[in-house]
């Protein structure tokens, strides 16, 4: 008995162990918790501490990745919920508006330009997080950094059904890192379709 009960156990304990996605601090600098995904404009959105996945590996290895100017369906877990996303543009490095405003040593960002479309059949109230994974298998959340050369940063309040949110989002990531993918994920993750993950 004790042994079937641990197997049930296992799906939920996998699942809560995965990597919690939308669009700050890097790999080695945590976030605090509810900081913005966009700059000040922009509602709290939930964020990561930075940490790789499990053993190091990106979330879901061997999946197809998007490509720029694909879009990804994400479903959300409550009914209704769902975003299609696209990946319109990335920049390395992605440089501020403010001559004086600029990554600490040893840092350099990164960025992506976004938009979020509600193809569903309710509003939706709030987007989940990203994040940036480099090839050595860390992944780094998205930092606010105003508005860049490339244009404004990401704005989100809510989106009604049919509704559009565009703007950049900006990975701090170390200087000799290389980012090879780029994941989106709800903030209601459904197994198998509350992410996206672009190739750069």
């Amino acid at each position: 008995m004790r042994q079937s009960a641990a197997r049930r156990h296992t799906p939920v304990l996998a699942a809560a162990v995965l990597p919690l996605l939308l669009f700050g601090a890097t790999a080695c600098q945590s976030a605090p918790e509810g900081a913005a995904l966009a700059p000040a404009a922009a509602p709290a959105v939930p964020v990561d501490d930075g940490a790789p996945d499990a053993e190091g590996a990106p979330a879901r290895p061997g999946a197809k990745d998007a490509r720029v100017g694909d879009p990804v369906r994400v479903h959300g877990q409550q009914v209704g919920r769902h975003l299609q996303v696209v990946l319109n543009a990335y920049v390395d490095p992605a440089v501020s508006v403010e001559k004086n405003y600029a990554p600490p040593a040893g840092k350099r960002w990164v960025a992506a330009s976004m938009s979020f479309v509600n193809v569903g059949g309710a509003s939706y109230g709030a987007l989940g997080r990203m994040w940036a994974h480099d090839s050595a298998g860390q992944r780094h959340p998205v930092v606010p950094t105003g508005e860049l050369t490339t244009g404004k940063p990401l704005v989100f309040d809510s989106l009604a059904v049919g509704e559009r949110a565009e703007g950049w989002v900006v990975f701090e990531i170390p200087e000799n890192a290389r980012i090879d993918r780029l994941q989106y994920q709800d903030a209601n993750i459904q197994a198998n379709s509350g992410e996206g993950f672009w190739a750069v």
